[in-house]
């Protein structure tokens, strides 16, 4: 049976999931679910980020994603998988964030947030202040979210994404799947990732 969809407070409005895993997804253990899913939830072409909020490179590449996502539109599913580093001192503590906002319907807002101020909240003694202000700025129930951070049912959606990144060999953020199909570390770029995903369309249409 498919996972129920995450539940969001009354107050907040849900982000877009999926309440399985798309048939695109299938390599590899099955990760967290529902997905957090961004564009056509429908669409022919599947791109899957493995990301850590930490990571400069994943931040670098965050906007290029965000313009595939509004070009491509109703075509292409961008899904977001936590995979925090061990090197890096805030990673699992800005998932948890992610995903404790992800139970009030606010993760994909939360994920744009870190990624935004990352060049801030890195730099910080000590990261929680700076995400509870931003729980705050989301209009969440911040209470709710500092629970939740450190919550089991937040520790086995990071774990699940992780094993299925551990599944598949990821030793490094960003790894990006498009239709199963692993995009080399060289074309992690507009035109790289362009390619990819006409590549697979172009598939899709045969």
């Amino acid at each position: 049976m498919p996972s129920p969809e995450l539940t969001a407070s009354p107050t907040a409005t849900s982000s877009p999931t999926l309440p399985s895993t798309p048939a695109a997804l299938s390599y590899g253990r099955p990760g967290a679910e529902p997905v957090h899913l961004r564009g056509g939830p429908d669409g022919p072409v599947v791109l899957e980020e493995f990301g850590d909020f930490e990571c400069l490179p994943c931040s670098l590449i965050w906007p290029v994603l965000e313009k595939l996502e509004h070009d491509y539109d109703n075509q292409l599913a961008v899904v977001f998988r936590e995979h925090p580093l061990r090197m890096h001192r805030y990673a699992l503590d800005a998932a948890r964030a992610a995903e404790a906002a992800g139970l009030q319907g606010r993760f994909w807002e939360m994920h744009d947030t870190l990624y935004r101020n990352r060049a801030t909240w890195v730099r910080a003694d000590y990261i929680r202040p700076y995400l509870n202000d931003y729980a705050t700025e989301l209009q969440l129930d911040v209470d709710r979210f500092k629970t939740d951070m450190d919550a089991e049912e937040v520790a086995k959606r990071v774990a699940a994404d992780q094993d299925r990144g551990d599944s598949l060999g990821i030793d490094r953020t960003p790894v990006i799947f498009v239709n199963g199909e692993k995009v080399p570390v060289t074309e992690h770029n507009e035109k790289g990732l362009r390619n990819a995903i006409d590549k697979a369309l172009g598939a899709r249409s045969h």
